[in-house]
């Protein structure tokens, strides 16, 4: 009895040892694994997220009894499965109840961060209270892609290559985790299977591109890759402008009736380029495609394509003759016009050269869905019947039957309108020689209820008054037109449009400041030299009508300058700041008038500066508050200095300047920011321009 009894103690002792074993090796939390959003563990640890469906759970073993209010964090790694100090929380949670011993620790749904794409991270859950971190889930797959941001292939220059250069392509998006670029280098091919990987290529930029033919890229995300949809991108062709044919499709002469599909087309479809069109050398305006749908009437010529691959790239094809084996209409009105309330009857009137004998013209108004004729058929030989006099508004529209070779009914239509008011448009023409220009009349619309804007034709101008306006004063000229010249400059003039004998409102236009571009242009340094690491500004008389372009002379060739290139910012203005030295001129235009500055040369030594500022800053700083002339200016008696304002009015005068406007003799104050000035010697005009106040 002794000896079972010692049996028995040794047995239950086992047993008790056993089991303490058992859970002393047991992990205090163990390897988590990430959660559906239906709550089921997803068997293979490899998750390929997108934006629709970014959330997802997690969950682990407890290897221990956890009390309620327990926090636990989910920790990840990097790519690599490294976790960084302090490790990045995927999620967090504290557990409102008791977790016993191989309990579920489950995280609730969270979103998977946008910035994940590896094949090695690793996860873990942490008690941050209790210094425990459970047992590590390794070799973890996470790729995340945005699908709205599917993959393209953009230009970043241009896709054509010329005179030896080369270009670059760029993916977007560009933070994706790596690239595969393609080439095919078969010109008449567009299929990507047929491609080749260019090696060593794997970010979101190819550049150094000098060959032509077809790129691609696909995105490569790992062991995600055959789970997106979204990464491979579009392509794009490379082309070589000193060896693509590029020409219009189809013969040299090329015959069409008006009744037959009438289109030019380019051999090559690009939206990266510009397509120009011309007829008999003529530009035709709004045609930017590389199909040119052909009018029905008066499309007979001579068409050539300017294709504009970029700044230095472009070809013109060779001509293309068409001829009209038919007839046309001549002239008819245009598509829309305005039916004014002091004109009761609008003639609405054609002209066609469709043979005379056999050749009749019926016109039509469109009633609701349907047409109703207005004249019988007619001969077009009967007098009056190539018009019709109209006092409606409405839809109108002649035919034509031709009897001609191609048999074709040729149409005209036009819509008529009523106005509810106008609107007035003027501009300026300038004679850039004599500084003279004209201010014109530019358009006169007539506006339709639904706001629509109609051209009024010159033909219905003397059913309109007309004033023209220096400010809010009357000039008491009634035409369309009106001459200005120097003695004008500063000046705004707006142009005033009544409808004779109604109550309509008075259109008053836009207002134009009368400016001409100086026969001499002079760029201001901020500085007279350039400090090493330093940046100067370049300044060029100032107007909101001007269009500036800057360039620096390289090796005797004039080459615009580039934002971030030979300059810091400023393309484009009439300030540029530069941070190299070098020659340096500014091209401003003024509607056709084109002026160059004289050149700057800018260099790192100092010297003397007969520079005349076109900035000053009078804010009692005592830095540029003054007007200050060089000194083969200042304080000369037979030098005479005239400041004007924007309307020409004389601001200041002096024959012995003291360098001392506006601070003490302007008579405006200075308050205004545009003033001009003319500077001249023994009565000789040796220096003009503008200056700008700047406070």
């Amino acid at each position: 009895m002794k000896y079972s009894k010692n049996l028995m103690v040794f047995i239950i002792m086992t047993c008790f040892i056993s089991s303490s074993f058992k859970v002393m090796a047991q992990e205090k939390i163990e390897k988590p694994i990430f959660i559906g959003t239906d709550g089921t563990p997803i068997s293979i640890q490899k998750l390929c997220i997108t934006d629709r469906q970014p959330d997802r759970g997690a969950i682990a073993k407890a290897g221990m009894f956890f009390t309620a209010g327990t926090e636990f964090v989910l920790e990840l790694s990097d790519g690599d499965g490294v976790f960084s100090d302090p490790p990045r929380v995927l999620s967090r949670f504290t557990t409102p109840i008791d977790i016993p011993l191989e309990g579920d620790i489950e995280f609730p749904l969270f979103s998977i961060p946008i910035d994940l794409g590896g094949e090695n991270y690793s996860l873990r859950v942490s008690v941050p209270a209790d210094n425990i971190i459970g047992t590590v889930q390794e070799n973890i797959v996470i790729y995340f892609f945005d699908t709205p941001n599917s993959v393209v292939v953009n230009k970043i220059d241009s896709n054509v290559l010329c005179d030896g250069g080369s270009i670059g392509l760029q993916a977007i998006p560009n933070d994706l985790p790596k690239y595969i670029w393609y080439f095919n280098a078969n010109p008449d091919s567009d299929n990507i299977n047929n491609a080749d990987i260019i090696p060593g290529e794997s970010g979101p930029i190819l550049d150094n591109i000098t060959e032509e033919g077809l790129y691609f890229v696909r995105i490569d995300f790992g062991s995600c890759t055959s789970s997106f949809a979204f990464n491979s991108g579009s392509s794009i062709r490379v082309f070589d402008f000193d060896t693509t044919e590029i020409k219009i499709k189809g013969p040299a002469l090329q015959e069409f009736c008006p009744s037959a599909p009438r289109m030019l087309e380019v051999n090559i479809d690009d939206p990266n380029f510009i397509y120009k069109w011309f007829k008999d050398g003529v530009l035709i305006p709004d045609e930017d495609s590389y199909i040119l749908s052909l009018s029905q009437s008066n499309f007979g010529g001579t068409y050539t394509v300017e294709v504009i691959g970029s700044d230095v790239c472009s070809i013109t094809t060779e001509p293309v003759e068409v001829v009209n084996l038919g007839s046309d209409i001549l002239t008819q009105p245009p598509p829309l016009i305005m039916l004014l309330p002091t004109q009761p009857i609008l003639t609405l009137s054609i002209t066609t050269n469709a043979p005379s004998i056999g050749s009749t013209i019926e016109w039509f108004r469109m009633v609701g869905a349907g047409r109703v004729p207005i004249t019988a058929k007619l001969p077009i030989t009967d007098p009056g019947a190539l018009s019709i006099d109209v006092s409606d508004p409405g839809v109108y529209f002649a035919e034509v039957f031709a009897n001609d070779f191609c048999g074709d009914i040729l149409t005209a239509t036009t819509e008529v309108f009523e106005p509810v008011g106008f609107r007035t448009e003027i501009s300026t023409l300038l004679d850039c020689d004599d500084n003279t220009g004209i201010l014109s009349l530019e358009n006169l619309f007539g506006i339709t209820a639904t706001g629509l804007e109609v051209p009024i034709t010159i033909q219905q101008y003397p059913f309109f008054d007309f004033e023209w306006f220096l400010d809010v004063q009357s000039t008491g000229i009634t035409e369309t037109t009106l001459s200005v010249n120097q003695d004008n400059i500063g000046e705004v003039y707006a142009l005033e449009a009544t409808l004779t004998g109604t109550s309509f409102d008075t259109a008053r236009s836009n207002e134009l400041i009368v400016e001409f571009l100086s026969e001499v242009v002079e760029i201001t340094p901020s500085m007279s030299f350039l400090p090493p690491g330093s940046t100067i500004t370049l300044s060029a008389p100032q107007s909101a009508s001007y269009i500036y372009e800057w360039f620096i002379v390289i090796d005797g060739e004039n080459q615009i300058v580039v934002n971030g290139d030979n300059i810091v910012s400023g393309q484009g203005t009439n300030s540029v700041e530069i941070n190299a030295t070098g020659e340096y001129f500014v091209r401003i235009i003024l509607s056709d008038c084109v002026i160059d500055s004289k050149p700057i040369i800018i260099s790192n030594e100092r010297g003397t500066s007969e520079i005349i500022p076109n900035i000053v800053t009078p804010n009692g700083d005592g830095i540029n508050d003054n007007w200050l002339l060089p000194s083969s200016l200042f304080n000369q008696q037979d030098v005479e200095v005239i400041i004007y304002n924007l309307k020409g009015q004389v601001d200041f005068t002096s024959k012995n300047y003291q360098n001392n406007w506006p601070s003490e003799n302007s008579s405006s104050l200075g308050q205004n920011p545009i003033y001009y000035f003319m500077i001249t010697k023994n009565k000789t005009v040796v220096r003009k321009g503008s200056i700008t106040v700047m406070r």
